[in-house]
């Protein structure tokens, strides 16, 4: 324990101690240590670990032998730690194999051989009686005379179809083996699940694509792998904020459209998003952080961050051409010095309001960093790129007005305005 509070006076991280204690306790003699992080377990599916895989296919003890074999292979790749299977077998289970051509030559049929076990094992129900109106079995079970039970079934008499006792041990093949604690079934076939967790720096998505591999080297026909627990919530989580992410670009655009009144104005606004998303991939790329689900949350939020950069010069340039009646080149050069500080000021104060959930200060702030980095990464860029981008995208769209509209807002007159005593 002196190596212990040593280590811990450094002030880890949460996978520093896991690390710590799964290394110390793994070194004790017969006794294998799983670490889990409970907080993974929050949506209840599974055993709450980030790596879970169902093996199905139709034999146990080939199910159970490809599982440690691909148990071995992972562990060898360095993408999980604490790798371990529901195939727990050690509880004895006497099996009672009837020999049929053997059965068949003494003339013993197998109903006879499963009555004579039963008798032995549970009873068998040989009539019925009524008490006060309730009708109770009348069981017929072999005395226990105690003593080893393969003993006992190979001491029994059966009797064939001609009358005659035969000794159950010439008709049938006896045995006693290990049998599993827990039995478990995916999609209507038999399945090993084997579960774990993601070594530190390490992707999911690495690890699930690592195992889908190495299983197609050495599986055979009719077994196959499939995410399961947290790793196929975490899937699903994945395709929902996708979804989400078009979704929400389509209704964007639909806003867009209605309030300038046009169909190519959305365009010149939403050219900010690319941008956005690459400077998140960027920011996490630099900061060593992965794609999980707190930051794809992170890029669905900048969808509607980044565009008020746009949707500022944009209306702006429309209202300098309407109200002066410039030229595209002219009302740019007076819109893009005049937005240029409110579009800083505000990009400015978002990232500031990013920065302390991206320091990590507090517990379980591990949660908030991803999301505050992509924030901070994708309006950064954004930004930037939005002052010189948009601009020129506006420019090469407004050629498309004429086509769209018949003419151009430069064709249209000046609005009216007033003079003094008017």
């Amino acid at each position: 324990m002196r190596g212990i509070d040593s280590t811990l006076k450094r002030e880890p991280s949460q996978q520093d101690v896991m690390n710590l204690f799964r290394t110390e306790l793994n070194k004790i003699p017969d006794l294998k240590v799983t670490v889990q992080d409970l907080s993974l377990n929050a949506m209840g599916a599974g055993r709450g670990f980030p790596f879970e895989i169902s093996i199905q296919g139709p034999n146990w003890q080939k199910l159970g032998e490809l599982s440690q074999a691909l148990i071995e292979k992972m562990n060898g790749t360095g993408l999980v730690t604490d790798l371990d299977s529901d195939y727990l077998v050690g509880m004895p289970e006497l099996q009672v194999v009837p020999d049929r051509d053997k059965a068949a030559k003494h003339g013993v049929s197998l109903a006879a051989i499963g009555q004579t076990v039963s008798a032995l094992m549970g009873g068998v129900i040989v009539g019925q009686y009524n008490v006060g109106g309730h009708r109770d079995d009348i069981r017929l079970k072999i005395l226990d005379e105690g003593g080893d039970r393969i003993e006992r079934l190979k001491r029994l008499m059966i009797r064939n179809n001609r009358g005659e006792l035969i000794p159950l041990s010439d008709v049938v093949n006896i045995k006693e083996s290990p049998s599993l604690l827990s039995v478990a079934r995916r999609n209507r076939q038999r399945a090993v699940t084997i579960y774990g967790n993601i070594s530190k720096g390490k992707s999911q998505q690495d690890a699930l694509d690592q195992a889908l591999s190495l299983s197609k080297t050495f599986f055979p026909e009719g077994y196959q792998i499939q995410a399961t627990g947290s790793a196929e919530d975490m899937k699903e989580t994945f395709k929902g904020l996708v979804f989400a992410l078009v979704l929400g670009l389509v209704v964007a655009y639909m806003i867009l459209a209605s309030q300038f009144n046009s169909y190519i104005d959305p365009f010149s606004v939403l050219i900010a998003l690319p941008f956005s998303i690459s400077g998140a991939l960027l920011a996490l790329l630099v900061t060593g952080q992965s794609i999980n689900m707190y930051s794809m949350i992170g890029i669905v939020l900048l969808m509607g961050i980044v565009k008020k950069n746009s949707i500022l010069l944009v209306d702006f340039t429309n209202h300098v051409r309407t109200e002066k009646g410039s030229d595209v080149k002219t009302a740019l050069l007076e819109a893009c010095p005049i937005r240029l500080r409110p579009i800083l000021m505000t990009s400015i104060a978002t990232i500031a309001g990013a920065i302390p959930a991206a320091l990590a200060l507090g517990p379980g702030a591990e949660s908030r960093v991803p999301m505050a980095i992509t924030v901070i990464g994708g309006v950064l860029v954004s930004t930037i790129l939005t002052l010189y981008v948009v601009p020129c995208v506006y420019q090469l769209f407004s050629r498309l007005e004429k086509k769209t509209y018949g003419a151009t807002r430069e064709s249209l007159p000046p609005a009216p305005r007033l003079q003094d005593g008017q």
